[in-house]
């Protein structure tokens, strides 16, 4: 079968360490558009973090955000599916007492907010220099996180624990899975805990996408770096990890292409255009 739907995820992926895209890239994109297929960038950004050279692509009309929370039509310039956070989870995240250093982040319409702290000193907390301008131009700073938290429980696209020590992230993680219900946690950079609804996810998210435009999984490429990319490799027949991906990642993909920095995903675009993957 023919290809109709590239899924890719951003960071570290699609995207450059520079966190803009090849001219390479934008040319093998371009060359995809003008076939008639699908260009879905799947991020664990919200949607207001998603730079505006990514929205603007030619064939780009979906985006999957908030790690599978939410899928936007860009030209209807509106959500068209979410799969928000259940109160009961909320409140029982909230009831935990998180490790010292650890700020909390949330995903809202769209619109991500932080602890000011956060806003503040993003490097204090594990951020790159990259990382840091980043949560500064795109973070809403917030006061009472626990108090605003529990006013917006029932719109939360998702939530993520910021926190730069790696033995207290885990132990961390293994009280989110084990006390807290109809939750999963993944992470697309070390030093976060990224929590979603149990039946969101990538995966499910980009599955829900092409049943909607009628494209099978057989005919969708994906591509990803992280562990919150996993079940989106695993959702389709070619998903693809980058050679800078995790572990889990690449274990999950039926390939490994070339880093992000070298094109990888474009690469590989390239050569199911030109094979048809037939």
């Amino acid at each position: 079968m023919g290809i109709k739907l590239i899924a890719s995820d951003l960071d570290g992926t699609l995207l450059t360490d520079q966190k803009t895209l090849s001219p390479y890239t934008r040319s093998v994109l371009g060359m995809a558009a003008e076939r008639g297929i699908f260009i879905v960038p799947a991020t664990g950004r919200s949607f207001k973090a998603v730079p505006d050279i990514v929205k603007t692509l030619p064939g780009v009309e979906y985006l999957i955000t908030a790690n599978g929370g939410a899928v936007y039509s860009v030209s209807a310039k509106k959500r068209i599916y979410q799969c928000l956070l259940e109160e009961t989870s909320v409140e029982a995240v909230l009831a935990l007492e998180k490790p010292s250093k650890t700020v909390l982040e949330v995903f809202i319409d769209g619109v991500p907010y932080s602890e000011e702290a956060y806003v503040k000193s993003p490097m204090d907390y594990g951020a790159t220099e990259y990382g840091a301008e980043y949560v500064r131009q795109t973070r809403t700073p917030v006061k009472d996180m626990a108090a605003f938290v529990r006013e917006h429980k029932k719109e939360l696209d998702s939530m993520a624990f910021v926190c730069g020590d790696r033995a207290a992230r885990e132990k961390f993680r293994r009280e989110l899975v084990g006390k807290v219900p109809d939750i999963y946690v993944t992470a697309s950079v070390p030093h976060l805990l990224e929590i979603g609804h149990k039946n969101a996810g990538k995966g499910n998210t980009l599955l829900y996408l092409l049943k909607r435009l009628g494209i099978s999984p057989e005919e969708a490429l994906a591509f990803g770096d992280a562990d919150n990319d996993c079940s989106m490799l695993s959702a389709v027949k070619y998903g693809i990890a980058v050679a800078n991906g995790t572990a889990a990642c690449r274990e999950a993909a039926v390939c490994v292409a070339d880093t992000n920095q070298n094109d990888g995903p474009a690469k590989m675009i390239y050569k199911a255009l030109a094979a048809k993957l037939n």
